[in-house]
């Protein structure tokens, strides 16, 4: 008869662009930190090459790019599936054979997480982050 309809929750991946690399330990500080404030798919340390202090300039023009920082993207599950086939098509033998290398699907993967054209915020600040998150959660 009816169903009820399952609320889909926005899920984030967080991007920390930091000045040395950082240990495991601190990562892991910073993930568990960022979990509490919202739903927190993947914190990862990433550099901040170039082309994406372009991407992110643009993006937030009024907002130093710079080391250190953190980008938080929206999780879109809907776009990873869509790359995943067109690279599935690139491979289409492989993909008959089942034999395209794990590999293959976490570039995709990453790639499509951390394409920084639809980055949400870009902060200096991990305090700024949570507050971010914390909002986010309220309004789902």
């Amino acid at each position: 008869m009816f169903f009820k309809k399952k609320d889909k929750k926005d899920i984030f991946c967080i991007a920390v662009f930091s000045e040395k690399e950082l240990t495991f330990e601190e990562l892991d500080e910073y993930s568990d930190r960022f979990e509490e404030a919202g739903h927190i798919e993947v914190v990862s340390e990433l550099n901040l090459s170039e082309k994406n202090r372009e991407i992110l300039s643009e993006r937030f023009p009024e907002t130093d790019i710079s080391s250190p920082g953190f980008a938080v993207l929206k999780l879109d599950t809907d776009r990873i599936k869509e790359e995943t086939k067109k690279m599935e098509q690139k491979y289409k033998w492989k993909k008959i054979f089942n034999s395209i290398p794990n590999d293959e699907y976490l570039i995709v993967e990453t790639k499509t997480m951390f394409d920084f054209q639809y980055a949400l915020l870009f902060t200096k600040d991990a305090q700024e982050v949570v507050t971010f998150l914390e909002n986010q959660k309220q309004n789902n």
